[in-house]
């Protein structure tokens, strides 16, 4: 079996073609190296990054700023309502609606667990004691490991 495929091998390119398809290729890769010069530049332009605080300093401001603002905002609103719920007659409120929920649904006050919020219950309880005794361990090795170093 012919590698062609049982069909006829194409003749062989003569001379100027070769050179003609040699001049092609040249072009389309000096074509190429331009790009990817240009598009080396542009990535180096885009990663440098005083350059581009340097050029985009007031958006960035405005932004650091924003956040800034929401921040101290929410802080502000925060301390507001804390502020709000800790005058008497707020508590007192707060109380009232409690009395009012007690008296109107008993059985609410003093209900027991369900089996499944005992499950959950249990099951967080054992996890936050194992993440615990890792961190603790962990802790204590860090410091045994170092103890020696800093007294040598």
């Amino acid at each position: 079996m012919s590698l062609t495929g049982g069909k006829e091998a194409a003749p062989a390119p003569t001379g100027e073609k070769v050179e003609a398809l040699q001049r092609e290729i040249e072009v389309i890769r000096d074509g190429l190296d331009g790009m990817v010069g240009e598009l080396d530049r542009r990535r180096h332009r885009l990663f440098d990054v005083r350059s581009q605080l340097h050029r985009h300093t007031v958006p960035l401001i405005a932004v650091g700023a924003a956040f800034l603002g929401i921040a101290a905002g929410g802080i502000a609103l925060g301390v507001a309502r804390r502020r709000r719920r800790a005058r008497l007659a707020a508590r007192l409120t707060r109380f009232q609606e409690a009395l009012r929920r007690m008296i109107d649904k008993p059985a609410r006050v003093a209900n027991t667990p369900t089996i499944t919020q005992k499950i959950v219950g249990a099951g967080g309880a054992a996890a936050a004691s194992a993440i615990a005794k890792k961190l603790a361990g962990n802790l204590l090795h860090d410091r045994a490991v170092r103890a020696p170093r800093e007294r040598s």
